[in-house]
């Protein structure tokens, strides 16, 4: 929404703050109108900023900015909603910052993208609504394999497309059928069922995903190794990630 030429109001998820100067502080946000932009918020770590509350990292507002290529200037910061909940649960807090740093450092600048807005205002939403993050960051590493080109074939086996399947390659990109493990992990039909399913249900749709605990846990390092296999991304928080699954 435009007021001026150059002021326009926002809503921004702020993706990381950076100190700049003795009382700025430089916020990384993803708008929905313009992608991810970089904003001065001037004099906000002072005491008497009225712009403070707002300009957290972890933290969906509304911002008045004066937009321009580079850096553009807050004027005004509202917060829409503090998604509090996230930082009840270390696991939730933790994954929260994995899709954080990942926005921040592998979406282009200045290239809004909607799907992109939904994916990262979703996800946030459902760790904050209280669906298992596990499940929330099964999800979230799907679309890291899209947005890097990357799909798997979860139809049947890669290597021969038959439909009875009990293995998953990291290797050759998806699900192998017995004919074709060649000394793969078998594993159970339901850790087969979930990894198609990750694949296939929206973070929209994360009501229809029923993964047990057991699953969950097998899933991820599945998922880890192929990010890392196929695209290349590592993320700090990774790290932190391995310590609580």
């Amino acid at each position: 929404m435009k007021t001026t030429i150059n002021e326009v109001v926002v809503t921004g998820i702020i993706l990381k703050t950076t100190p700049y100067k003795e009382n700025d502080m430089i916020l990384h946000i993803y708008t929905r109108d313009y992608g991810k932009i970089g904003v001065i918020a001037r004099g906000v770590k002072k005491i008497t900023s009225k712009n403070a509350r707002a300009c957290q990292q972890l933290m969906i507002s509304e911002l008045t900015i004066h937009l321009k290529k580079g850096l553009s200037s807050l004027m005004k910061a509202t917060p829409i909603d503090y998604l509090r909940h996230i930082k009840e649960r270390l696991e939730s807090e933790i994954v929260a910052d994995y899709i954080l740093e990942y926005f921040y450092r592998y979406i282009e600048e200045n290239a809004p993208i909607e799907k992109e807005y939904d994916i990262l205002y979703d996800c946030l939403k459902a760790i904050d609504n209280g669906y298992d993050p596990l499940v929330v960051y099964l999800l979230f590493n799907v679309f890291i394999l899209d947005h890097n080109g990357v799909s798997l074939d979860v139809e049947g086996c890669v290597l021969c497309g038959a439909s009875q399947v009990v293995s998953i390659s990291l290797a050759d990109g998806g699900f192998l059928c017995q004919e074709h493990i060649n000394g793969h992990p078998k594993y159970s039909v339901e850790v087969l069922k979930g990894f198609r399913h990750i694949h296939k249900i929206s973070i929209q749709s994360i009501d229809c995903l029923h993964l047990s605990q057991d699953v969950i846990h097998t899933l991820v390092p599945i998922m880890d190794g192929f990010v890392e296999e196929y695209t290349g991304v590592t993320l700090k928080t990774s790290t932190f990630m391995k310590q609580i699954v």
